[in-house]
């Protein structure tokens, strides 16, 4: 009797691109092959230069690459060679395709039903006011007269204004007064944003007030496992928004976080999230926690995994290897906590500044020689040899990891860095006289 060789198992990743490039390697250390799915031909310009890097240094980590063209038939087709278990979305324009897909072949799945809302910041929050969850106020329009009007009547001072669809704070803008809702809302509307899609409508909300964080959970059947818990800092920058200062690495939630994390499995329940990660950004105002946004993937920002293992001995990203690899085991430690046994903190470096190093980077010797500073990444600094001037994430132009057993330390190190960049950023970033 001819014995059948059974199919190798893999997961297929969709866009393993931003922090999804951390997913394969991880699936590959528990023996599960990745094949790897890019959701477009031809990407949108803002992730053009994430997709070439990202690429160049993880393809060896693919069994197969595959480009979804519409066609699901194609591609269902192409992986029947093997024992798929599951498709996983590597970044936020990932989702709807891995939802699709999953959701066709039968896959666990988060399903198609919700995931406009998984995706479409106006109709988050509606599914999170549907499931009886508190949210902002907020607006979708395509009126810069209505935003003024409901501003007005709901009597809000400061008003946010985005894009419905995007990523990384693209477009996000802080307004105090009406010129400058009208000119933030002239920036959006009508225009692409960075995943490619037109802004036809615009979000205005409510600013809120309170500390930020971002939970990340992985779930599976509908269980959630709180992988880690960011507290986030931001700055103010004049023209722009609020952009990322430094995300912070926090300990298991005590009593008085608890309802934060109540607070996201709700959101995430309310969005449909039964299966794989989440990264959910809330605000813990005076009226209770609020939702900024929830992604249906990774965090983003590329935080190495292996530093969170060394401070926490889990992270987002290998709790999602063993959610799928071994659903029974993960199950069964759904409910464990963690403990930090180092601190770490995420900085991105700010610059006010813009031009052409003169020379050799000052910032890399210099950040270098900190206690704390274990990791640097200066790619896209180097490779375009330009510092623009930081209006959100992704205009940062390099992020350092510090990460110590003494929180004083770290903070010294974290207030050197601000110094600089307040004080002697055209030294730091070796741009024009300083």
């Amino acid at each position: 009797m001819t014995q059948v060789k059974k199919a190798q198992k893999v997961v297929v990743i969709v866009n393993g691109l931003s922090s999804g490039v951390f997913l394969a390697p991880r699936f590959q250390a528990r023996g599960i092959a990745c094949i790897h799915l890019l959701s477009h031909a031809i990407f949108p310009e803002g992730i053009k230069s994430m997709k070439t890097a990202d690429l160049n240094n993880t393809d060896s980590y693919y069994l197969e690459s595959l480009v979804f063209e519409g066609d699901y038939d194609r591609i269902i087709n192409t992986l029947k060679k093997y024992t798929v278990i599951g498709i996983i979305p590597g970044m936020e324009l990932a989702v709807p395709l891995a939802d699709a897909l999953s959701e066709r072949m039968g896959l666990p799945t988060n399903g198609t039903r919700g995931s406009a809302a998984r995706r479409n910041k106006y109709l988050m929050q509606c599914a999170l006011r549907n499931a009886g969850l508190p949210t902002k106020r907020f607006l979708c329009t395509n009126s810069e007269e209505e935003v003024l009007k409901w501003a007005r009547s709901e009597g809000i001072n400061e008003v946010v204004i985005k894009p419905m669809n995007s990523a990384a704070t693209d477009g996000v803008r802080f307004c105090n007064s009406d010129d400058e809702i009208r000119e933030a809302f002239r920036a959006i509307i009508g225009q692409e944003n960075r995943i490619g899609e037109m802004n036809n409508e615009v979000l205005a909300e409510e600013r809120l007030i309170g500390t930020e964080f971002g939970v990340n959970t992985v779930s599976w059947d509908g269980k959630h496992r709180l992988a880690e818990v960011w507290e986030y800092s931001k700055v103010r920058v004049e023209g722009a928004g609020n952009v990322y200062d430094c995300t912070r690495l926090h300990d298991w939630p005590d009593a008085k976080l608890m309802p934060l994390i109540r607070y996201a499995f709700g959101v995430i329940d309310a969005l449909g999230i039964r299966y794989g990660a989440a990264h959910t950004e809330i605000i813990l105002t005076e009226r209770g926690p609020l939702l900024v946004e929830s992604g249906a993937r990774v965090m983003g920002g590329k935080i190495p995994p292996d530093l969170i293992m060394q401070c926490a001995g889990q992270c987002q990203v290998d709790l999602m290897a063993f959610a799928y690899v071994d659903p029974k085991g993960f199950l069964e430690q759904v409910d464990t906590a963690y403990n930090l046994r180092c601190q770490i903190i995420r900085k991105h470096l700010i610059a006010g500044c813009e031009g052409v190093p003169e020379g050799e980077i000052f910032a890399i010797d210099k950040l270098a020689e900190l206690k704390s500073c274990v990791k640097g990444d200066f790619v896209h600094l180097i490779s375009d040899w330009y510092v623009h001037r930081t209006v959100d994430m992704l205009s940062s132009p390099a992020t350092v990891f510090l990460l110590h057993e003494d929180p004083e330390i770290i903070l010294n190190d974290y207030r050197t860095i601000r110094d600089f960049e307040i004080n002697h950023e055209k030294e730091l970033f070796s741009v024009g006289s300083t």
